[in-house]
């Protein structure tokens, strides 16, 4: 695509791995670029990705909605009730599902240059200054918290229990929460923008420092084939992983107030960032390394946009969703 050789001659990304399918089939795949430039080796399909804040609802609210399925977390009760690791203090009740919409009105204490104790330290002692619901502030740390929670009521790391409940059922045999499996170390991408962004080690700065910890915010190493499944067994409204409709009550509705940010528990819905021709009840998220990935639950549809990002983070961003409108007038008409 020219628009991908454009992209790639200005710096913001060194190549793209594009999947798009419905329930059935895979309609489209490209590859264009480099997966690392160290070696010159092209992208495949097959290639190796940190996702970054993907993480957050593929791994993260997933389970999480695995735990209040089973009925071990109440999203509305107040979140310290399942973290008495927090030491901050919150101006009003902020609850589980707060944390997971990016509305719990929270002033992270997240420094950068200190060891994993101290960030652990300071992080549980964040303070949450202003009301729930009141303003849309997207934030890890809301997320970190959410992973913790979920280690506490399953008594099971993180990422054993999102390998165990989710990847494994859904066979994405090139998935791994934390560190790339090892079969998939030669097909590993090449990140930019951070330090230390080496193949395989986590790309984001947070989740690194506090690495063997696996948190909630970031870490999982995929491949679009495997977002892919995951995406599948959304459209099948859970089928696979979940025994009730709680995909549809908890990812599908926008959660947020009227007039501010669209949510739902886990997925952005905010429409100046979906693709011409996706229907309201799309959900997505983006990684800050790089990717991007869409469903339509009304029209059957996911699109993947995976890419190694080496320039300004929201003009990849827009980047990728100018590919995935491309993409969209190439498709045909009976997708």
């Amino acid at each position: 695509m020219k628009l991908i050789d454009d992209f790639i001659r200005k710096g913001i990304f060194d190549g793209t791995v594009i999947l798009a399918g419905n329930l059935e089939k895979d309609i489209f795949t490209h590859t264009q670029g480099l997966a690392d430039r160290t070696v010159r080796r092209p992208m495949s399909l097959d290639t190796v990705f940190d996702v970054s804040s993907v993480s957050k609802p593929v791994g993260t609210a997933t389970a999480l909605a695995l735990c209040m399925e089973c009925g071990l977390v109440d999203p509305d009760r107040p979140f310290p009730e399942y973290l008495p690791q927090f030491t901050g203090k919150t101006a009003a009740p902020v609850t589980v599902r707060h944390l997971a919409y990016h509305y719990s009105g929270i002033e992270p204490d997240y420094p950068l240059n200190t060891d994993a104790a101290e960030l652990m330290r300071r992080m549980l002692g964040s303070g949450f200054p202003f009301p729930p619901m009141t303003q849309y502030r997207y934030c890890c740390v809301n997320y970190h918290f959410l992973g913790f929670i979920i280690e506490n009521v399953t008594e099971t790391p993180l990422e054993v229990f999102a390998r165990e409940n989710i990847f494994a059922l859904l066979h994405m045999t090139d998935t791994n929460w934390g560190a790339p499996l090892e079969h998939t170390r030669p097909r590993l991408v090449r990140h930019g923008r951070c330090v230390d962004s080496d193949p395989g080690i986590i790309f984001d700065r947070w989740a690194r420092i506090l690495y063997p910890h696996v948190v909630g915010n970031a870490g999982i190493f995929t491949t679009a084939p495997d977002i892919a499944r995951y995406a599948r067994m959304i459209l099948r409204n859970g089928k696979g992983v979940f025994l009730t409709d709680i995909v549809e009550r908890e990812f599908f509705p926008n959660k947020a107030p009227e007039g501010m940010y669209e949510r739902s528990l886990g997925w952005n819905k905010h429409r100046a960032l979906m693709p011409d021709g996706f229907s309201e009840k799309t959900i997505f998220h983006s990684g800050s390394s790089g990717q991007t990935f869409w469903i339509d639950p009304e029209k059957q549809f996911f699109l993947i946009v995976l890419t190694n990002l080496f320039g300004d983070h929201d003009e990849g961003i827009q980047a990728r969703l100018k590919i995935a409108n491309e993409v969209m007038k190439i498709l045909p008409e009976d997708f």
